[in-house]
């Protein structure tokens, strides 16, 4: 577990519809630790990352290192009319949970504290992220609502096309079905005609031996 010092309390929460809680506290930035601001957000780390990354590169250079973001001289005129030294971090809380982080030195060592008048900037900085952030976070649930959407459409296009298949695989099954059976029964027909013909000549055989045998008969009787 990451081992961060909070060194006070609950600062801030309203700020008039931001319902967002500001903590003070510490962070170590390579082998010092820095004085700042811990925000939370119910947003994923790698999304945070991307957002904040983008939100405070309008006060200047950022350089990145792992979940480190900082400027070397933040121009950032509502906290301090000097250059700012912001150092910062963005910490995963847990999994749709993140933790942004934020010192800001305004010279000689000086950090800004809740006592201090500056922090007044500090607050509607990260208000102002927290709103960034936020309609962010809507538009990529919004787009994957949408895509899920999409998907389901796909689906349920794909079905529906399997079914026209079916329906026409099943139709010219039918359609052969039927001529089978209309062969069938042109067969059965022939079969039939082909039965009473062979009766017929049946009969005809029967009548020709019995008129065979009765000649045969006759000239036996002559012979005697």
């Amino acid at each position: 577990m990451r081992k961060a010092l909070i060194t006070s309390i609950l600062l801030v929460a309203s700020l008039g519809g931001f319902g967002q809680t500001i903590l003070s506290g510490s962070e170590v930035f390579g082998k010092d630790r820095k004085e700042g601001f811990y925000m939370t957000l119910n947003i994923e780390k790698k999304f945070i990352e991307k957002d904040w990354s983008l939100f405070i590169s309008k006060y200047g250079g950022v350089a990145q290192s792992r979940e480190v973001f900082n400027i070397a001289a933040a121009n950032i005129p509502d906290i301090s009319p000097d250059p700012i030294n912001l150092m910062t971090k963005v910490i995963s809380d847990q999994k749709v949970k993140t933790k942004i982080f934020a010192s800001f030195d305004v010279g000689g060592g000086n950090m800004v504290s809740e006592n201090n008048k500056s922090f007044r900037g500090v607050e509607q900085l990260l208000k102002d992220f927290y709103a960034f952030a936020m309609q962010n976070e809507d538009v990529r649930l919004a787009e994957r609502d949408a895509e899920e959407a999409q998907k389901n459409l796909d689906r349920v296009n794909k079905t529906g096309d399997r079914i026209v298949r079916d329906i026409e695989k099943n139709k010219r099954e039918k359609e052969k079905l039927l001529k089978e059976i209309e062969n069938n029964r042109i067969e059965l027909e022939k079969l039939l005609k082909d039965q009473t013909d062979n009766k017929q000549d049946q009969e005809n055989a029967r009548i020709a031996l019995e008129e065979k045998q009765k000649a045969a008969s006759v000239v036996k009787t002559r012979i005697k």
